[in-house]
């Protein structure tokens, strides 16, 4: 081994002789599989070691996952993307304004001076209107208060509750006196609709201000609506500090009101994703803004067309030799009689000197017998009802695509109405339905909801003949509050095609049976008529004449109204199975 070594490492020995030893060596001291296995003391440091590792690797890649953006906290629960961009908005010290082209007071200015905005508006309040008291009877358009599960019957308690909540919301809070009410700023629940579809379709921001009982267990005590231009949404970090803050009433750049997730409502009806936003909706008004200005501006145009117009109907050319005094007497006459108002269309006066005389006038104007651009502001119409998912046939306009026909006539107006009412109104009306539900009801109760009633109306002629077609005669008078008749008359159905069906399965033994020797007796043969010539008469059929055989007795007459009971009837309940197998 001392060979090999000076051997390996000696400048004078050869180089070949040098790397063999080398190899040599290598191999001798190269560490076998039992060297490289640690003792079992070692060994649990290492794996102490690698678990260690391990633990850091994990965690750096959770934390991986999420970058702190500049305006958002560290939030350890709730959403974790991006909500609101600070680097984007308009902030004013803990609120931020909501972007859109026009401010809020534009956009109420803009609805004030457009007439086919307020018509909108004040159709889909009037609509809403209808519903703002509790359905009577089951009929009629209102609301109700049901449980969550329709086929679930109501007990004696949750009946009274549902009536106590319908009170409290007619009333918008527990105080039923209508001065005491006037006192606390509060409005009836009609009032309270209408305040709140204006500012939906005016800003998509209506707002609602819930009161709170002074022990807050019991749950809300009133409810308000509230200027939806004033209300501000907070960035995440709260009003000065307060993550529960979020959002203020600000007047004039002034915060006036700071309200907490129990003290406001502020659900937008056009809700969007967009991190500049974070909570604002978006208001068919901002959508428009170039429409309503075109319509202004034809509205102006054929205002001014009336009223200051300038422009001459014509010109008159008066040919022949005339005096100065003639000419200035003649403009005096012409003018008093066809001047318009500040002057308008006045009347230029030419003179030629020719030998013929004579007086001619050339027309220059296009006339006002129809107001320009009629047809570009019927499509103006079309475009802002359509925004608002309505016919313009519902605010008596006609369509861009109804050419000259009314919009009211023809057959198809109805199926037009009802299609609006299913593009604008039902929309609205869920709106509407689910924020009182979840934010109102549900605080009193989890099993009741809130729910409209009657918005699918049917005419009373349908209605009455559907009841016709299934009911009898007692089940017809409880309906319209009088006694059951006594006797078979009352099981009798009110559907004249079921009637004749209904008395021959009444008759004892029903029908299949085989009739007896007194019935085949007073039977009328049924050839007889056929075997008598004209001018003949049957005295037996003049005898039995009559709506039934002379065993069920006088049952009917031509009015198909019930004069004499029969005897054995059965109910017209019994009857339906048999009645639906002969129909059948």
């Amino acid at each position: 081994m001392s060979d090999l070594v000076s051997t390996a490492f000696s400048q004078a020995a050869p180089a070949d002789e040098r790397a063999e030893a080398l190899g040599v060596l290598q191999k001798a001291h190269m560490p076998g599989t039992s060297d490289l296995m640690p003792s079992p003391a070692i060994q649990e440091l290492v794996e102490h070691i690698q678990d260690q590792y391990a633990h850091q690797e994990m965690a750096l890649a959770k934390s991986a996952q999420i970058f702190q953006f500049p305006g958002r906290p560290d939030k350890p629960v709730g959403m974790q993307s991006v909500y609101l961009d600070g680097l984007q908005i308009f902030a004013r010290g803990d609120y931020f304004e909501r972007p859109n082209p026009v401010g809020f007071e534009m956009l109420r200015t803009m609805v004030e001076q457009t007439p086919v905005l307020n018509a909108v508006l004040l159709t889909r309040i009037r609509q809403v209107q209808r519903f703002a008291a509790p359905q009577d009877g089951g009929r009629g358009s209102g609301f109700l208060i049901t449980h969550r599960d329709r086929l679930h019957k109501l007990t004696k308690s949750e009946l009274e509750q549902t009536q106590l909540l319908s009170r409290f919301l007619t009333n918008c809070g527990w105080e039923f006196n209508p001065r005491q009410r006037r006192r606390l700023k509060r409005d009836t629940l009609s009032q309270f609709l209408a305040k709140v579809v204006r500012e939906s379709l005016t800003y998509d921001s209506a707002p609602i201000e819930t009161e709170m009982k002074v022990d807050k267990k019991k749950g809300f005590d009133g409810f308000y609506s509230v200027d939806g231009s004033t209300i501000r949404l907070c960035t995440d970090e709260g009003y000065q500090g307060d993550d529960e803050i979020y959002a203020v009433q600000a007047i004039q750049g002034r915060v006036v009101t700071a309200y907490s997730y129990d003290d406001l409502i502020y659900e937008p009806r056009n809700p969007r994703a967009d991190v500049r936003l974070a909570g604002y909706g978006l208001g068919e008004t901002e959508l428009l803004i170039k429409v309503v200005t075109g319509f202004l501006n034809a509205m102006t145009y054929n205002s001014k067309g009336f009223d200051d117009n300038s422009i001459p109907k014509g010109i008159l050319h008066l040919t022949g030799e005339y005096d100065t005094r003639d000419l200035a007497a003649f403009r005096r006459y012409w003018n008093a009689m066809v001047k318009g108002v500040n002057n308008a269309w006045t009347l230029p006066v030419m003179v030629s000197k020719d030998s013929d005389s004579k007086a001619a006038f050339e027309r220059i104007d296009a006339g006002f017998d129809e107001m320009h651009f009629s047809k570009w502001m019927t499509f103006l119409v079309s475009v802002i009802c359509a925004i608002y998912g309505m016919s313009p046939a519902e605010i008596n306009f006609d369509s861009f695509s109804g050419g000259n026909t009314s919009p009211l006539g023809g057959s198809d107006t109805a199926e037009k109405l009802a299609a609006s009412k299913d593009s604008g109104l039902r929309p609205l009306m869920a709106y509407l339905e689910s924020l009182l539900s979840d934010y109102l009801i549900a605080d009193f109760s989890d099993s009741l909801v809130f729910r409209w009633a009657g918005l699918d109306e049917v005419d009373e002629a349908q209605r009455l003949d559907i009841r016709k077609t299934i009911l009898t005669v007692n089940e017809m008078r409880a309906e319209e509050g009088y006694e059951a008749m006594e006797g078979p008359i009352g099981e009798a159905p009110v559907n004249p095609t079921l009637s004749g069906i209904w008395m021959q399965l009444s008759r004892p033994g029903g029908e299949g049976d085989e009739p007896s020797e007194q019935e085949n007796e007073d039977a009328p043969d049924q050839n007889q008529d056929e075997d008598m010539g004209p001018g003949q008469n049957n005295d037996d059929t003049e005898e039995d004449d009559g709506p039934m055989d002379g065993q069920s007795g006088e049952i009917g007459n031509e009015d198909g109204a019930f004069t004499k009971a029969a005897s054995g009837l059965v109910p017209f309940s019994q009857a339906i199975p048999e009645i639906w197998r002969i129909v059948g």
